[in-house]
């Protein structure tokens, strides 16, 4: 598995209800393209995120937020440091 971030710019704060709706679609989409989310970074002022996946390739994890109906800016893959 590759590891995948996801930024996104929602403009302005990302309300709670919009987070969970987002999350309930999410989970579904992630299992029908084979990807793992990891962890997801919120901006302090909720404007901004930044989500982790793993999975197969950047056209999956494009294709699980398409169908999740998630807002996205960049999916780019990463290489993890340790």
């Amino acid at each position: 598995m590759k590891t995948y971030v996801v930024e996104r710019d929602f403009g302005e704060p990302l309300a709670e209800a919009d987070l969970a709706a987002a999350l309930e679609r999410m989970g579904p989409c992630l299992e029908q393209y084979g990807l793992i989310w990891v962890h997801s970074y919120f901006s302090q002022d909720r404007t901004r995120m930044v989500c982790i996946y793993e999975g197969p390739d950047a056209e999956s994890v494009r294709g699980a937020q398409r169908s999740a109906e998630a807002k996205f800016d960049k999916i780019w893959q990463a290489e993890v440091l340790s």
